[in-house]
């Protein structure tokens, strides 16, 4: 009979998370069973960073939000706030990943949504190749509704070409 090590497999669920990730998509479930949802639009871009020391960060934002007239961040309109804060997903700290049931645990530190602040999120963690599948273990209260979010993310090479436009780099390059 084998044993299994489950301090290797919770390292090696650990390691295949530590990287950085793109957002493919991002659907909340409703759990009455009405119509998913896309709070920020069919084509939202979002990065998923977790650090081989145990730290997280993950930024989401709408695929559409107002661009302030001003180019002072601090002086927005209320529809501007608004459309800045209800477009934008943002938090980190620590995460730790739950072996046997793979789940991963978020610590947050700091987050957008002031509420979420030093509270644990976590979600189910699925592979398949270099596609990551996060789902909420627990409903969340959504635009006055409780769902399920589903996050479906890419591994991102390390080449600076799989994040960024090929010539936007070239527009900020000191000549």
């Amino acid at each position: 009979m084998v044993e299994l090590n489950t301090d290797s497999f919770m390292t090696s669920l650990k390691n295949e998370l530590v990287g950085t990730w793109k957002l493919l998509s991002y659907i909340e479930v409703p759990i009455g069973g009405e119509d998913s949802l896309f709070p920020m639009g069919k084509t939202p871009f979002g990065v998923l960073m977790y650090s081989p020391d145990g730290f997280m960060s993950v930024q989401i934002s709408k695929e559409e939000r107002l661009l302030y007239q001003s180019n002072d961040k601090m002086m927005a309109t209320q529809e501007e706030m608004v459309s800045s804060l209800q477009g934008y997903i943002a938090f980190c700290g620590k995460y730790k990943v739950d072996n046997n049931n793979a789940i991963v645990n978020y610590i947050i530190k700091s987050s957008l949504y002031p509420n979420w602040k030093n509270q644990v999120q976590r979600r189910k963690i699925d592979f398949e190749g270099d596609i990551l599948y996060l789902k909420s273990t627990e409903p969340i209260l959504s635009n006055g509704a409780y769902v399920n979010s589903y996050m479906t993310w890419k591994r991102i090479d390390r080449s600076i070409d799989d994040f960024f436009e090929d010539n936007i780099l070239d527009e900020y390059s000191v000549k």
